[in-house]
């Protein structure tokens, strides 16, 4: 009988799922800031790197990144950016390290250049904040942080990696075991097995949240994990969950200094989660008769909800650039709130959408809501329901 692949060599599929997100995120992400013409150099670094190639063939997070940059790279319809990429990887692990570079170095072809490192976690995040903490005007970094567990991840590490205002970061965090023993953790104040959740716990959340005092569904936990890594407001965060069976979870966060970042990664989310744009499911075995049903019930449901949002925001008047910023702080992307307002202007004469230059009512469809748009000096249409 052949000898039983290890879990931990194979990719599973809710791994699979956060490799998707991920090299979704690099595609959009890569290409935008190399068409950039004030950014000269982008970084990118995957702090837990892990096995790079699994027994079963299944490439994992430097791989990912390696391949996304060869794509970008080799893209002959991009032209010469000018735009150089640097991808630095690290593991604890001396053998892993050595098979992620045995697969970039064979295959790289001056794509990128590639630094590698088998550092414990406390000494690479120690580079990398140096690294980040110099990065120049024309430099963007993206951080890709997968570890194993969460005692390593410190909120005042993670608050000095974005404070450049030049960094975005993934965070891949195993969601359903801090679910689980927060509670416990917290109250527990002897038990050194705790520590590293309830170090984490205490340093975002106050004793009197209900982060500490209930225990929450896991949804609910994770959405206030994203609030927390907003810092107060001072960067844009949101979740994606990914489950691993029915009762157990893993989630990533994203966290940006950047409005447009933020959009980008809310469309990677809607792209993968057509209904919902929330997380992954692991896909059922069996057809479902009313599957299709269900998810076009969903998706109403969200339209519903987009629409009484709306409502609620054009009690007063708001300018593209509000509408904008709010549609995205509600996680919806500006073609949701476009798609409504067509409907509106066919069937509610008390919509109004005004050509502020103009003085007048806008042509019918012309809304926007878009980046292009927000970052104009002026605003370009007012918004509002009349009594």
């Amino acid at each position: 009988m052949g000898k039983k692949s290890n879990v931990k060599n194979t990719l599973q599929i809710h791994s699979q799922a956060k490799l998707e997100f991920y090299a979704k995120y690099l595609n959009r992400c890569l290409r935008i800031l190399s068409l950039s013409k004030p950014i000269k150099q982008i970084n990118i670094y995957d702090v837990f790197c892990g096995a790079g190639i699994y027994e079963d063939g299944g490439k994992g997070s430097p791989i990912v990144a390696f391949e996304a940059i060869k794509e970008l790279v080799s893209d002959e319809n991009l032209g010469n950016t000018n735009t150089r990429i640097s991808l630095v990887v690290n593991d604890k692990e001396q053998q892993k390290i050595e098979r992620v570079k045995n697969y970039i170095d064979s295959n790289n072809q001056d794509f990128c250049d590639v630094r590698y490192y088998n550092h414990d976690i406390e000494q690479m995040f120690e580079v990398v904040l140096r690294e980040v903490s110099a990065t120049a005007t024309d430099t963007r970094n993206l951080i890709f942080i997968d570890p194993y567990g969460y005692k390593n991840i410190k909120k005042e590490t993670l608050y000095q990696l974005m404070i450049n205002g030049k960094t975005e970061i993934i965070l891949f965090l195993p969601i359903s075991h801090m679910h689980r023993f927060t509670r416990k953790a917290i109250q527990d104040e002897e038990t050194a097995q705790y520590e590293p959740l309830r170090t984490f716990v205490n340093s975002f959340f106050s004793n009197d949240h209900r982060m500490v005092k209930e225990h929450l569904p896991i949804m609910e936990y994770i959405q206030f994990i994203a609030e927390a890594l907003k810092y107060d407001d001072a960067f844009y965060t949101t979740s994606y969950h990914i489950e691993r069976d029915v009762t157990n979870y893993f989630a990533m966060f994203f966290i940006s200094s950047h409005i447009f970042g933020f959009e980008k990664i809310l469309e990677v989310k809607w792209q993968l989660d057509e209904e919902n744009g929330r997380g992954f499911k692991i896909p059922s075995k069996q057809i479902k008769l009313f599957e299709e049903h269900f998810a076009q019930e969903t998706k109403d449901e969200n339209i519903a909800k987009l629409e009484s949002i709306l409502r609620n925001l054009l009690t007063t008047p708001k300018t593209n650039k509000e509408m904008y910023e709010a549609v995205l702080e509600h996680e919806f992307l500006p073609k949701h709130a476009t798609e409504i307002f067509k409907t509106w202007q066919s069937n509610n004469p008390k919509f109004k959408v005004y050509d502020i230059k103009a003085g007048k009512e806008a042509r019918k469809g012309a809304f926007y809501i878009s980046w292009d748009n927000y970052k104009e000096k002026e605003d370009k249409a007012q918004f509002k329901i009349e009594e």
